[in-house]
């Protein structure tokens, strides 16, 4: 039996993190099944208050990946639950990512509590709720034979292949607004999820961190790189990205970056 979907995903450390000694703060991840296939990417913030980004953005893909299975496996049909009312279903998923991620935090600090080092800059703020330490964005897109769907909060691109045209298919943040970033650590997070769901099939679909997109000149070659991705995914060549990446930091945005791509048989 041929397989319906494809996937990778990568993080590379940025250029900065290698040269001070930090860790990657980005994290990738997809799964395949028979059905779907859905893809994760998430970027830690990596300021001072949010000292344990690296973990949060791994709770995160984990989660919002683990949040999409269990969806399909109670409802048994993603496109038929989209169909009768997306906004609903994709604000029912963001409810589920973001109470896993609180939940995985609180598991995480209860096992490892604070350093000395940590404790320090803690104090220094006079305190500091528990998921802006692990303040991280998310973008997290769904797959299936008829149709594709995908949530996003904070930063970051959602890129999706159909007629072999890249394009946008996530709304536009109005928020993000220069370094400025919406948040899984936001107050009111779930206000600032964006949606989409198409019943039309796409070729593929690539996700990253803005460290990626930081690294172009213009949007076009930023687009033409997203259609390589997927062509590199579909021919099984997708191993020599990494050290493509790492110079795209290097001579670039200088900062991690993280992909998912999954691309979809014809």
């Amino acid at each position: 039996m041929s397989l319906k979907f494809k996937g990778y995903a990568l993080s590379v450390r940025g250029a900065s993190h290698e040269d001070d000694g930090s860790p990657c703060q980005d994290s990738a991840r997809i799964f395949t099944c028979e059905n779907f296939a859905v893809a994760a990417v998430s970027d830690g913030h990596g300021s001072e208050k949010h000292f344990r980004s690296a973990s949060g953005s791994e709770m995160a893909t984990r989660v919002a990946i683990r949040s999409i299975c269990d969806f399909a496996e109670r409802n048994n049909d993603l496109d038929g639950i989209f169909k009768n009312d997306p906004k609903n279903v994709a604000r029912r998923i963001a409810a589920n990512i973001i109470c896993g991620w609180n939940n995985e935090i609180a598991a995480h600090i209860s096992i490892l509590p604070l350093s000395e080092k940590e404790r320090a800059i803690y104090d220094k703020y006079g305190s500091i709720p528990n998921e802006v330490m692990y303040g991280a964005t998310l973008i997290v897109a769904g797959m299936t034979e008829n149709g594709c769907f995908g949530l996003q909060i904070g930063d970051g691109s959602f890129l999706a292949l159909k007629a072999d045209e890249m394009f946008f298919p996530v709304p536009e943040d109005t928020k993000l607004v220069g370094n400025l970033t919406t948040s899984l650590c936001d107050n009111n997070a779930i206000e600032s999820f964006r949606s989409f769901y198409s019943e039309e099939k796409f070729s593929g679909i690539s996700l990253s961190s803005d460290g990626l997109i930081n690294s172009f000149v213009n949007i076009g070659d930023f687009l033409n790189f997203g259609k390589r991705i997927l062509v590199s995914v579909e021919n099984d060549t997708s191993y020599a990205l990494k050290e493509h990446l790492k110079m795209r930091s290097r001579c670039g945005s200088r900062d991690d970056i993280s992909v998912a791509a999954i691309s979809a048989a014809d």
